[in-house]
């Protein structure tokens, strides 16, 4: 997932041509709609002084498999052989008393987290069939950003290709044509494109027709040394961290209190941010002309991590450029936007543990009665996510929706 800001001087040399072929006949449906599986990545290791991302995957996996069948996306880590890490795959669910006749596992020759990016982006058609979606992902493996051919050639699903960069984090859609996306994103990762192309683009891919574009997501979200000498580990602004669709008429958006501004300019360059993204919202419609519904809820705790600089690996430290002291701080990715809806239950984070202030645990109230009113019908869990934050990411970051084909 974070290797896209790392790696846009790929993008800037590449001439990202349009497609001249015709739209294919498939759409992407909303992941509010009634799912198959939920996909779901295994990992052994953390990230930047995180536990291992395996234990956040656990609990997710022991919440929504009752609901929704769950696939695993998993590859050799740690001097572990395919075999190997099937068995512990197969041993930590077993020992979760998880049912594992409603869990598949699906090989991919690289491990990798932050499988909504690269991950498979399925498709429907009007006769219920499955197709993939296949971006290109700016990533220095190959074997990474081909994880969605090889989900759509094991699965004899047809491929629908663009030379256009994309990552699944980085927009959303209601499934009814309507798509959100974000300018510093888009813009960056296919500098070569105009927003007219990229709109052409992800209407012959996606069978979208309606384009809302905010500028710019949370501050805190950027990659590179922020203003406050911390810096940002995020993506410079995926949609999923801030604003998502929760029916086909709905949004929610993140708010950030005015009074959280005061002498935080992170905090500060966020409300403005978010305060524009809510008025492009008020000022635009959905694809039949009808405004949207918005629901705004509570910006995650902003919340950081100071590491040394020498205990990092090499991959670690290419995150960090410009390092002048013996450690580094960085803003963790938190916030209560990145959940998985898995048909009856949607999984959001929670952040207040024993010996944290109250007011974090008062936010994660808060953030559970909008999620409650957003899904009435629907069971709000919520759960400890925190080693993927350290990744720049969060659970849904970490998740793909294949949706019902029968």
């Amino acid at each position: 997932m974070k290797y896209i800001i790392l790696l846009v001087l790929a993008a800037t040399g590449l001439r990202c041509a349009v497609s001249s072929k015709p739209q294919t006949g498939f759409f992407i449906p909303g992941e509010f709609e009634q799912q198959e599986y939920i996909w779901l990545s295994w990992k052994e290791t953390g990230f930047l002084g995180g536990a291992p991302f395996k234990t956040a995957i656990l609990d997710a996996i022991e919440v929504i498999h009752p609901e929704v069948k769950v696939k695993l996306l998993y590859g050799p880590e740690l001097n572990f052989d395919k075999g190997e890490i099937e068995q512990r795959i197969w041993q930590s669910l077993l020992a979760r008393k998880i049912d594992t006749g409603r869990i598949e596992l699906f090989y991919n020759e690289k491990a990798f987290g932050a499988i909504q990016d690269p991950g498979p982006i399925f498709l429907k058609s009007s006769d219920r069939k499955l197709a993939v979606a296949d971006f290109r992902y700016q990533h220095p493996d190959k074997r990474s950003e081909a994880i969605d051919k090889n989900v759509a050639r094991n699965m004899n699903l047809p491929l629908v290709s663009s030379e256009m960069f994309s990552e699944g984090g980085a927009w959303q859609t209601n499934g009814k044509g309507t798509m959100l996306l974000v300018e510093s994103v888009e813009l960056d990762r296919n500098r070569s494109m105009t927003k007219e192309q990229i709109e052409k683009e992800y209407e012959r891919v996606l069978g979208v027709k309606k384009f809302i574009w905010f500028k710019a997501g949370l501050k805190e979200e950027e990659f590179g040394l922020l203003e406050d000498g911390r810096y940002g580990i995020g993506t410079g602004g995926h949609i999923d961290e801030f604003c998502r669709f929760v029916d086909a008429e709905t949004v929610l958006l993140t708010a950030i209190p005015p009074e959280d501004t005061v002498d935080n300019p992170i905090l500060k360059s966020s409300f403005k941010r978010m305060e524009e993204n809510l008025a492009v919202l008020q000022k635009s419609s959905l694809q039949d002309g009808r405004p949207f519904k918005i629901i705004r809820i509570p910006a995650g705790p902003l919340m950081t991590k100071k590491l040394l600089y020498s205990s990092l690996n090499s991959e670690e430290k290419s995150w960090f450029e410009n390092v002048r002291s013996d450690s580094v701080e960085f803003y963790l990715t938190t916030g209560y936007m990145n959940f998985i809806i898995a048909n009856n239950i949607v999984v959001s984070a929670k952040f207040w543990k024993e010996g944290l202030p109250a007011s974090i645990k008062e936010l994660d109230e808060e953030a559970y009665l909008v999620l409650s009113k957003a899904f009435p019908g629907r069971r709000i869990v919520q759960i400890d996510c925190m080693p993927l934050h350290h990744d720049g990411a969060g659970l849904h970051c970490h998740s793909r929706n294949e949706p019902m084909s029968k």
